[in-house]
């Protein structure tokens, strides 16, 4: 086999399609994802017999010291997570190419935007609280998910829900700023106002997209949708939350609390929204954080500093994303701190994705993150 050094990134690239890694200690059985920074196959641990997902670096970020590190940083804002409703990481090391991998349960069982809750309460209220108890977990150590949502929700053999896909995630310890700052960075249908105008953000705009997360398990669609990310982002900064159906308007306080234009208004952290979560699921809904056409008038009087706040991160985005457009299909978007794959646009109209890595198989699209879009039975 031809050295790597002496390979042009295309071919290394070609050649990574056709060519099983060999990683010592994992029989590597196929490919089953890829995107603009990584490979991800199916494998075998076999010291302990059982199916992993193994996430391999592209040949083409061997030349990009930039894009080593993101790899990196993922992996070890991963192996700082040791929760149950979180996605673990098994071991980080390189192939025999040299290639940095590190290796994921492989769950097969598909992702929360493949099930249906709409009539089953008490299942979306379990999984919420799942979400918020690694949330909680996570912000404590620093770290925000920045891209929670029904594809980024996996599940395991005992159909527990579990947080997936830290590949955006933002580290208040990591110094180190890998992307350019001032992008919008996250699926656009669950993003928080003040992440879509590319600002710094903190725990509450996670919560922001618990939130949406929790309309669309009730409802079956997201609350804001549109084809242009420019719309959707706008419909975040400034429309109220829509109106519940009338069988489920006990939620719409918690909900409009979660999804308030201003984290200032929202949740001060997952456990004070954990406990709201709580006293709903008791029949104890809180009080209405504000009235809705109060908050319309709000948002008319400050629609033009949004507008041109939010144009101005998604036009920059969609310039660096046309600028470094990668003829391979596209992974996940940029980050401020560190991501995985880098060659997506930084903002998403629609939240159906390609898979993530620990769950399904699939191959990434152009304009999509490394999310997941159907659940696959291990061979």
């Amino acid at each position: 086999m031809q050295q790597e050094e002496d390979l042009s990134p295309d071919e290394l690239t070609a050649l990574l399609s056709s060519y099983m890694p060999e990683i010592p200690g994992y029989r590597v059985l196929r490919r089953i994802g890829k995107g603009g920074m990584s490979q991800v196959y199916l494998g075998v641990q076999e010291s302990l017999d059982r199916q992993v997902a193994i996430k391999v670096m592209s040949p083409t970020a061997l030349t990009d010291e930039i894009s080593k590190q993101r790899f990196e940083h993922e992996a070890r804002t991963i192996a700082k997570l040791e929760h149950p409703c979180i996605v673990g990481i098994h071991e980080v090391g390189r192939t025999r190419q040299g290639l940095l991998y590190y290796v994921l349960p492989y769950l097969a069982k598909g992702h929360l935007g493949q099930r249906d809750f709409t009539h089953d309460e008490p299942r979306a209220i379990e999984v919420l609280r799942s979400l918020l108890s690694a949330l909680e977990y996570a912000h404590a150590r620093g770290i925000v998910h920045r891209d929670v949502k029904a594809e980024n929700v996996l599940f395991d053999n005992a159909d527990r829900p579990l947080l997936t896909d830290f590949g955006i995630a933002l580290s208040k310890r990591d110094a180190t700023r890998i992307t350019t700052a001032g992008l919008a960075v996250g699926s656009g249908g669950y993003m928080a106002p003040e992440q879509a105008r590319g600002e710094v953000v903190d725990g509450r705009a996670d919560l922001y997209s618990v939130g949406v997360l929790a309309f669309e398990l009730l409802t079956g669609k997201l609350p804001f949708q549109a084809a242009d990310p420019l719309a959707l982002a706008l419909m975040h900064a400034q429309d109220p939350v829509p109106r519940l159906p009338a069988d489920k308007k006990h939620w719409q306080p918690f909900i409009d609390r979660a999804m308030a234009k201003s984290p200032d208004n929202r949740y001060r952290n997952a456990q004070q929204m954990l406990g709201a979560l709580n006293q709903l699921a008791e029949g104890k809904p809180s009080a209405p954080l504000v009235d809705p056409g109060k908050l319309k008038a709000f948002a008319e009087r400050w629609w033009k500093p949004v507008l041109a706040s939010v144009s101005g991160a998604v036009l920059a985005a969609a310039t660096i994303a046309w600028l470094m457009r990668d003829p391979a299909p596209a992974a996940a978007p940029e980050s401020d701190f560190f991501t995985v794959e880098d060659a997506a646009p930084a903002v998403e109209p629609t939240p159906a994705e390609a898979a993530p890595v620990a769950a399904t198989e699939t191959t990434a699209p152009d304009a999509a993150p490394a999310t997941p879009d159907a659940a696959s039975e291990p061979p």
